[in-house]
């Protein structure tokens, strides 16, 4: 037997053991210094430095104990082989499974390799296809065992492509193995992330401060009511001016906009993007490299945004959608490309040489109901702060709610403004937005689902809402007109039909 041919099923190398081990330690690390933590402070008796070393040695024990026999069930109960052209798993500790997966079949081949990977020469890898709903098994392997399935896979999948392709050119099959490699350097990630929302990072902060509170608390309730007691008895002696919370304010923002730089500096550093006529191969990362490497009919939609920022430094944001299975569900899969400029060459590799000059069929256009949808909950939470301020004589925090909502409404004039679909004869583009123009690229044979929704309002103004759903997208584009919504709703089902 070839050392990888993969025919007899087989477990993992014993370096996969290890790095099983090492993200045991990690998931149950936080856990066991909390219930150490809890168990000093929670102590009526009094206790001596040896007996808390003893204590801090025995949760070390268990810990490692409980990280070991985990790491043992993942790695022992794990084995693979290629048999008839299909990837097999066998995997489960009482009930034992075995999922197959057609080689020719696999949509997306995404690999991980974080510092101990690198360390051990070993590499993460997760398959899936279009029509997997079951939550992905990850193979963890050598270089030379990925190198050598990486080749199974693609001979596979050449195989069946000469078996469907009858009348293909030699000129044709040359032309479909050309790659083109797409230039993003770390100086232009970084223009591109600061074009952002930096308050994106705002959910960094708080997820971690959530993270923290809810382990602390479903530990220990004490710890909760102290804090929240430590809160109250000092918040009558603090005086808070309106210089100290624009100070705090500006902290905040400045902590925010570290943390979301250092997210998107981490997760796409070194970008390296090729592409050829059948795939797309995505990878990046300075601690753990990821990459993507999926193909041409995963994709659903092709989403461009430039917002002021992008339209001045002459870059914009791409993000390739997917269609998802139960894993993408989970995880955030679609491949971003933050300062780049290379919209022309997604839109040519996806919609083809000639999407520009596609001819219009139809477009509508967004009316004033928008505008309403868009600020309706700002003013339900800016009027009765308002209300509140005066009643309380607190006139100089007035400009607060009046601030929002003229920040609502300039929202809510931007996107009406650019809230629009049209269908060309190849392909959709529906165009949404509120401080940035952004672009949804959609083909016709991707579309799934279109409803067109009647509102209370609709026998009076005759606006309706147009939903179009792919399988990983779904767009709502809100007050059209009904009888051009009812054209475009028309002109969908006979496109999605024919392809």
């Amino acid at each position: 037997m070839k050392i990888n041919d993969f025919s007899i099923p087989r477990r993992m190398s014993k370096s996969a053991f290890v790095i099983y081990f090492v993200k045991a330690l990690r998931n149950y690390a936080s856990i066991i210094l909390i219930l150490f933590t809890v168990r000093i402070f929670d102590s009526s008796e009094e206790t001596s430095i040896m007996e808390y070393i003893i204590m801090l040695l025995s949760y070390l024990a268990g810990f490692l104990v409980i990280s070991l026999i985990t790491a043992f069930l993942s790695f022992y109960f794990k084995k693979y082989y290629v048999e008839n052209g299909n990837l097999i798993f066998i995997h489960g500790v009482i009930q034992h499974e075995r999922t197959s997966v057609p080689l020719h079949k696999i949509q997306s081949l995404r690999t991980k390799s974080g510092l101990i990977y690198r360390i051990l020469d070993m590499k993460g890898i997760s398959f899936d296809t279009l029509a997997s709903r079951t939550e992905e098994i990850e193979l963890i392997l050598d270089d030379d065992d990925w190198d050598a399935l990486l080749s199974r896979v693609e001979t596979q999948e050449n195989t069946q492509e000469e078996v469907h392709k009858t009348e293909a050119t030699e000129q044709e099959a040359t032309a479909n193995c050309k790659s083109i490699k797409l230039e993003v350097s770390n100086l232009n990630l970084i223009k591109g992330a600061l074009c952002q929302n930096h308050f994106k990072g705002m959910a960094v902060l708080f997820g971690v401060l959530a993270t923290l509170y809810n382990q602390i608390t479903s530990v220990n309730d004490k710890a909760a009511k102290y804090f929240l007691d430590y809160v109250e008895t000092h918040a009558d002696t603090s005086a808070f001016s309106i210089t100290a919370v624009l100070t705090v304010i500006v902290i905040l923002y400045i902590v925010i906009l570290i943390l979301w730089m250092g997210k998107v500096f981490l997760q796409y550093f070194n970008m390296d993007i090729r592409m050829n006529e059948k795939q797309l191969f995505f990878e990046s990362g300075l601690i753990t490299r990821n990459s993507n490497r999926f193909s041409f009919d995963k994709v659903c939609t092709l989403y461009v945004k430039r917002n002021i920022i992008e339209n001045w430094l002459g870059c914009c944001t791409i993000m390739v959608r997917q269609a998802l299975n139960a894993t993408d569900e989970k995880k955030d899969t679609d491949v971003k490309i933050y300062g780049s400029s290379h919209d022309g060459n997604f839109l040519n590799w996806w919609l083809g040489k000639d999407y520009n000059s596609s001819p219009t069929v139809i477009s509508a256009r967004s009316g004033y109901g928008l505008l309403g949808y868009i600020i309706r909950f700002d003013i339900l939470i800016s009027l009765p702060a308002a209300i509140a301020l005066c009643y309380y004589g607190q006139y100089i925090w007035i400009f607060a709610p009046i601030a929002y909502m003229l920040v609502s409404l300039s929202k809510g004039l931007l996107a009406l403004r650019r809230s629009h679909i049209t269908l060309k004869e190849d392909y959709m583009e529906i165009s949404n937005g509120k401080f940035a123009e952004i672009y949804n690229y959609i083909k016709y044979d991707n579309i799934e689902v279109v409803r067109m929704v009647s509102t209370p309002f609709t026998p009076y103004n005759h606006r309706v809402k147009l939903v179009i759903s792919t399988n990983g997208t779904s767009f709502a584009i809100r007050s059209l007109k009904e009888q051009e919504a009812k054209e475009i709703y028309e002109l969908l089902l006979l496109n999605s039909y024919n392809n």
